[in-house]
This record gives C-alpha cells, sequence and structure tokens, in this order.
C-alpha cells in the first residue's frame, strides 16, 4: 500500500527533536536520569534519518525531491554536528555514553557519507526540474480560456435546446 511521506514536516520535527535534547545537554541534568532518553532520542533520529535519504534516494521522480534533499541534508550536518560534540563528551554526558561512544562515532561517519551523496545527487539533479512543474501565465491563459469557451458552448447549446 503506498503512502505519502510528509518529508518537510517530518525533517522539521525531527530538527526540533535535535535541538531539544542538544539544549537539554547544555544544562546540568543528571545523567542516571536522562541518558537512556537522550540516547533513544539519538539513535531514532540517526534510523529516521537514514529511511529518510534511502526513500528519497529510491524516488528519483518524486516531486519536490531536490527541496526534500536540501531539507535532509540540513538536518544531516545538524545531526552530524551534534553526534561529533555528544561522542567528544563536549554537551556532557561524556562518562554516561562512554560505552556508546563506537556507535555514536560510526553514526557521524554514516551521515557524513549521507551528506556526501546527498550532495552528488543535488549535482545531478536538473536545476529546472523544479520550475518544470510550474505552469507558465500563457499556460493558465489557455486552461481558463478553454474553460470559459466551454461554459459559453454550454450556455449556447441550452438557449438553442430551450427555444
Amino acid at each position: 500500500m503506498a503512502s505519502k511521506v510528509h518529508y518537510e514536516d517530518n525533517l522539521f520535527f525531527l530538527h526540533s527533536i535535535l535541538r531539544t535534547v542538544e539544549s537539554g545537554l547544555r544544562l546540568d541534568v543528571d545523567a542516571e536520569y536522562f541518558r537512556d532518553k537522550v540516547l533513544e532520542d539519538v539513535f531514532f533520529i540517526d534510523a529516521t534519518l537514514m529511511r529518510m535519504f534511502s526513500s528519497l534516494k529510491e524516488n528519483p521522480y518524486l516531486i519536490n525531491r531536490a527541496s526534500y534533499l536540501r531539507s535532509l541534508r540540513r538536518t544531516v550536518v545538524a545531526f552530524s554536528d551534534f553526534l561529533e560534540q555528544f561522542a567528544r563528551g563536549d554537551l556532557g554526558f561524556s562518562d554516561a555514553v562512554s560505552a556508546y561512544s563506537e556507535r555514536l562515532t560510526t553514526a557521524q561517519h554514516a551521515h557524513h557519507q549521507v551528506r556526501k551523496e546527498i550532495d552528488l545527487i543535488l549535482d545531478q539533479e536538473d536545476p529546472d526540474e523544479e520550475t518544470a512543474s510550474v505552469v507558465s501565465s500563457q499556460e493558465y491563459g489557455f486552461l481558463l480560456a478553454s474553460d470559459e469557451e466551454t461554459e459559453d458552448e454550454d450556455d449556447t447549446t441550452d438557449n438553442a435546446a430551450g427555444s
């Protein structure tokens, strides 16, 4: 069953979660209370970004794909930067997440690779792709004129039949 993916909203929400986690880690919160939740959110963001990238990569004919890829790239870059700081312990919890440092570093490298792949895809995209689906003023004129002419013809036919 096909389903509609709301890339912009999903990416906005993921980016919001990321900012919240990053802001929270700048506070002096106790790792014993929040470590599991923070790690859960980080790994959720990681997995979801990878799924979204896979979906966009597999759908080259998706409308607004280039725009979604650019939004995804921004979120991936922010997440990769976050992972670097988080793995180094710059954001707190360094002792509490040391057991996960290898997994965090692996995720950071994976997202760095995703960013490179997005750049390659965007470089290969036709720059006029997004504007190709825009209807020109001449096309609007033609479409509106044909609708008005159709209505006029229907009125003329109705009047002739009523006489």
